[in-house]
């Protein structure tokens, strides 16, 4: 026992600046005589001022947990796990840390301490996580959320609820469910307390939601959320703010805003950080501003950072991501250099690279360069079958995305449904609690009957107006979601079933040798193609403008410019009927507006004119232009067969489907709503004009922007 205390003391009288073995300090504790004393002579030695010196707590923790196991105390076991795990990770022992959160997560439930419940199963999550066991993850996270709410802390509550949104949101998106990923990151950004949270989580839920858009084909939306970075700035180190830039840079790139994303990457270029970090982030910077360059067919601005890519890595060893990125550019240099047989071995290797890896995003890219490269070389056949796989890929993907974005907006316009449920249901509620609380009034104050009672009446009366507002609001939410899958099922029917036949027909006169028949067939499917993918853009803006997830980016446009472009877009159907496409605008006209918001109206409007406007060489589409005031109006003037009074009134609503007479027997009109739409977010507005057998005239018009001019 001397021997024992003498080892205490000499072990207690170490300087401060020394650091515990955690060896000795084992060896000490197995001198003492029985597991209590053991036990808490190790929690001295973890807790306290003790626990700043020592080198490494873990074996001093997995020996107590050990002695909790030997002394049959599953509760205090589980408790030391958790703080084993915690410090584990801290102490960079990951094996140890994974290998104990996917062994207690097991028994977790029987913890009874709510606190050990979610330590458990969010540290199995988070083990999950970075092991790519996402939907394991998952599983062990929802636990975790199910039990968060019994937390007694209120600071462990609330920061364990917003770490545990945070994972989930990381896990859903990571494993491809990108619609439960946005709720349940807008559920922790919605939550989130300033002052009491953690802003850094708060950074990196935006973060996920911005990759989430991103990977939707969301690219503006993803930019709205990236962009939110930069309030956190104080929370960002050099090398996470020069990354966030380039995240914004390649959304804008992909959105086809080079220019912006030019920006972003210049930005990211010019933030100061060590030797290390610049061949982390500049390799993204030099590859993005070069294909923006490129698109933008500026020789000069390519080769300057080119030039600058290839002085950055050889500060390096070759290989990596910078070697794959490098190669990326080389052969955008290469091409916009006029060196073609260069440019095509380059481009073929990294296009077989992407098949192997079976990655869609590079397949797109890289067949989208290669028919630049064969374009150039004069080999047009290569260049036309690369066009085709392209077109081909992008409306696949594209297909991916609008279905993504309509499922988003499904489940937005669902939960605006159940929160009017909730509601009514409280406003029955405090409906039948008034009912009690004026029965129990008359019944013990009768002498107060007339006055309590027409109070009561009142309170009654009031709760009734709001209720039956309520419910008709309610009813108007089901009528219109009616209304919409009305249109899916009505509009989309005919163009599938007749793509669904096109097969049997291109093969039975392709059989019998019909070619020119086949080509008709061909060009039929091609239009009818065209008009479901029209329909499906409609669909997607209109379901955007209704969750308010459009925002408009007004400039000043060259009208003409606009409409020529819509023209070309309509100009082989209006050949095949006959009709002339015409415009008075002169070229020195410019509006404000959106322009792919313009471009929407302006396709809606013409493709309805030639599409209800009669076969014939007399017959044209005229588009006009003029200012009144502080407006621009645009006038589309065809010589169809008119519309009537009763159809002109409803045009701009939703309808079911029904037969109408004259020109709107065709389709539901929901062009004409999301013309509406966008007219109206522009502070604008739209009307006809139009008699039976004279023809119609569609006319928007436009508030013109002093400020821009």
């Amino acid at each position: 026992m001397r021997l024992l205390l003498l080892c205490l003391g000499l072990l207690f009288a170490q300087p401060a600046y020394l650091q515990l073995s955690a060896d000795s300090l084992l060896r000490v504790a197995e001198a003492l005589p029985t597991d209590e004393a053991r036990y808490e002579f190790l929690q001295d030695m973890v807790t306290g001022d003790s626990y700043e010196k020592l080198d490494n707590p873990v074996p001093l923790i997995l020996r107590q947990i050990a002695i909790a196991k030997r002394q049959e105390l599953p509760q205090k076991e589980y408790l030391l796990a958790a703080d084993l795990i915690s410090v584990a990770n801290f102490h960079g022992q990951f094996g140890i840390a994974d290998s104990f959160s996917f062994a207690y997560a097991q028994v977790a439930e029987q913890a009874e301490a709510p606190i050990i419940r979610v330590r458990l199963n969010h540290f199995a999550a988070k083990a999950a996580f970075f092991n790519q066991r996402y939907v394991e993850g998952i599983k062990y996270d929802s636990l975790a959320l199910r039990d968060v709410g019994m937390v007694e802390d209120t600071t462990q509550r609330q920061r364990l609820f917003h770490e545990i949104h945070n994972y989930l949101g990381k896990m859903f998106n990571a494993s491809g469910q990108f619609i439960p990923a946005v709720t349940v990151l807008n559920d922790g950004i919605e939550a989130f307390q300033p002052g009491v949270m953690d802003s850094a989580i708060l950074l990196e839920m935006y973060t996920e939601l911005g990759i989430v858009y991103s990977q939707i084909g969301l690219y503006e939306r993803a930019v709205e959320y990236l962009d939110r970075q930069e309030g956190f700035s104080r929370f960002m180190s050099p090398v996470y703010q020069a990354q966030a830039q380039v995240n914004i840079g390649r959304n804008l790139l992909l959105a086809g805003k080079y220019s912006a994303a030019i920006n972003c990457y210049l930005t990211a270029n010019k933030i100061e950080q060590d030797e290390r970090q610049n061949i982390i982030v500049k390799p993204y910077v030099f590859n993005g501003l070069i294909e923006s360059y490129y698109r933008l067919n500026q020789v000069d601005s390519v080769n300057h950072y080119f030039k600058a890519f290839t002085r950055l890595l050889e500060q390096e060893e070759e290989g990596g991501i910078n070697n794959f990125l490098y190669r990326q550019s080389s052969w955008l240099h290469a091409i916009i250099n006029g060196r073609l047989r260069e440019a095509e071995q380059t481009g073929l290797s990294l296009y077989q690279e992407a098949l192997s890896q079976n990655d869609p995003a590079d397949q797109i890219l890289y067949t989208e360069f290669l028919a630049d490269t064969y374009r150039k070389k004069g080999d047009y056949q290569q260049a036309e079958a690369y066009t085709g796989n392209l077109m081909e890929m992008k409306d696949s993907v594209q297909s991916a995305n609008r279905n993504n974005a309509l499922l988003l907006f499904y489940n937005q316009f669902e939960t605006q449904e159940k929160e009017k449920e909730i509601l009514r249901l409280d406003a029955e509620r405090a409906q039948v609690s008034a009912s009690r609380r004026l029965f129990q009034t008359v019944a013990g104050l009768l002498g107060l009957l007339l006055m309590v009672g027409g109070w009561f009446y009142y309170k009654l009366r009031s709760a009734r107006q709001q209720l039956s507002v309520q419910n008709e609001e309610l009813s108007q939410l089901n009528a219109t979601k009616d209304r919409f899958f009305s249109i899916i099922a009505h509009d989309l029917r005919n163009p599938i079933a007749a793509l669904e036949t096109a097969d049997n027909q291109v093969t039975t006169l392709y059989e019998r040798g019909k070619t020119e028949s086949v080509k008709r067939v061909v060009s039929s499917i091609s239009q009818t193609a065209g008009r479901l993918n029209g329909l499906l853009d409609n669909l997607l803006k209109w379901a955007l403008s209704q969750s308010s997830a459009i925002s408009l980016k007004k400039t000043r446009l060259p009208l003409a410019e606009i409409i020529d472009d819509n023209f070309a877009l309509y100009q082989p159907a209006a050949d095949a009927k006959g009709i002339q496409l015409e415009h008075e605008v002169p070229s020195s006209v410019d509006i404000t507006a959106d322009r792919d918001a313009l471009h929407t109206i302006l396709r809606n409007l013409v493709g309805n004119a030639v599409k209800f406007s009669p076969s014939g060489s007399a017959t044209s589409i005229m588009i006009s232009h003029r200012t009144e005031g502080n407006r621009d109006i645009i006038t589309v003037q065809d010589q169809g067969p008119g519309i009537t009074p009763a159809v002109q009134a409803g045009l701009f609503r939703l309808n079911q489907g029904e037969q109408q007479e004259g020109r709107r027997k065709s389709g539901t009109g929901l062009g004409l709503i999301l013309c509406k739409d966008l007219t109206e977010l522009h502070g604008g507005g739209i009307s006809v004009a139009s008699e039976a057998g004279q023809g119609t005239a569609f006319s928007i018009w436009l508030p013109r922007d002093r400020g821009m001019l």
